[in-house]
């Protein structure tokens, strides 16, 4: 049932966006764009997208090093259909599947592989939001849009800071963390807080290791590089619809689309991908090009990069590190799996607590007990 319901809101909220994209626009005008376009860029514009994710497997590889050393066939096969999951799962409950096509237990919880992708997650959108608002500083002044968009900006990058501050102190201390996620929604629903709660404080087991300075250095280059060739790969694209962006408007345009497709929404993304990028191109080229030129560049974009995925994702379906199964019930086996991790966690420090006593209690009658003679 709540599954039905995320998809529901998820096609709702797809449906409403690619409505409010596409209206009042002529159709007929935006097929003729897509089918004028020079799509001898695809080749380059595809050779990126091999190239990022290469570069999104050896960084998800450096977070899990500390954890356990994953081999490279297996965290290929895990990103390619993991990130077609994401692509086509909706409300972005993909964002599950990595992390349970990698976990292998004991050797790597589910709790370690889920917090290698949240901290994953909160360096793009840090990285994602602050570009956004240094590349609108170039946009002048009274643009249309322009000061929604850099509110939205600010506005992620700082959740994105909020959630760093809150990995920083859950690693530093772990009964800090887990007393504020209790005390937050504590007002809301107490079942929920102490739900809530038990879940992070498994979650945050796979915080205790974290890369060396060289690891942290080669992550942090190539999420330099993933996020340089996204927005110079949307720029070449950009090109065969004849619309020129420099590089400070292409990353523009990439940071409200990465802001854009943050909301969840329907499969593939639809609607939310192709309004983001529309209302970042709105910001650099003229009404008339954008619903027209615009629009058609924003649907080819989404088109291959959804086609890409899906199909580099079918590929790796067969790998033996991969079973469908567990593809389709990774959104609700990994918060079983965590509630597991917690349990497991609860009693080992009911068990150390109980020995504990045991310890103390003989040691505490030979101090108050009489000497012998």
């Amino acid at each position: 049932m709540k599954r039905a319901l995320q998809a529901t809101v998820g096609f709702a909220i797809s449906a409403g966006a690619l409505w409010l994209t596409l209206r009042g626009k002529d159709l007929g005008a935006i097929w003729g764009a897509a089918r004028e376009a020079d799509y001898r860029v695809l080749l380059p514009y595809l050779l990126t997208l091999v190239a990022i994710h290469l570069i999104r497997t050896v960084r998800w590889g450096i977070l899990l090093e500390p954890v356990a050393k994953v081999p490279f066939s297996r965290l290929n096969a895990a990103t390619a259909v993991g990130f077609m999951a994401l692509v086509l799962f909706p409300f972005r409950l993909g964002e599950f599947a990595r992390p349970y096509l990698v976990a292998d237990r004991p050797r790597l919880r589910m709790s370690s592989a889920l917090s290698s992708i949240v901290v994953e997650r909160v360096a793009d959108g840090l990285f994602t939001g602050l570009l956004l608002v240094a590349t609108l500083l170039a946009v002048p002044a009274g643009t249309p849009g322009l000061r929604v968009i850099r509110v939205a900006g600010v506005a992620v990058s700082l959740a994105f800071a909020g959630l760093l501050a809150f990995l920083v102190v859950a690693y530093r201390s772990r009964a800090l963390a887990v007393r504020l996620t209790a005390r937050a929604l504590g007002p809301f629903s107490p079942r929920l807080a102490a739900r809530a709660a038990g879940m992070v404080d498994a979650f945050i087991t796979g915080l205790r290791l974290v890369p060396s300075r060289a690891k942290v250095a080669l992550f942090v280059a190539l999420t330099l590089g993933y996020w340089g060739l996204s927005g110079w790969g949307m720029q070449i694209l950009a090109r065969g619809f004849a619309i020129q962006l420099d590089a400070a408007q292409a990353f523009t345009v990439l940071g409200v689309l990465v802001v854009g497709v943050m909301i969840p929404a329907g499969p593939g993304m639809v609607g939310t991908f192709q309004g983001a990028v529309v209302i970042g191109l709105s910001l650099f080229t003229s009404r008339e090009v954008t619903a027209t030129h615009g629009l058609a560049y924003a649907n080819v974009l989404w088109a291959v990069q959804v086609g890409f995925q899906t199909l580099l994702g079918l590929a790796f379906l067969p790998s033996r590190h991969i079973r469908l199964a567990q593809l389709l019930a990774a959104p609700a086996a990994s918060g079983a799996e965590l509630e597991e991790e917690e349990a497991e966690a609860a009693g080992a420090g009911r068990s150390a607590g109980e020995a504990g006593a045991g310890r103390a209690a003989p040691g505490a009658v030979g101090r108050g007990g009489d000497r012998p003679a």
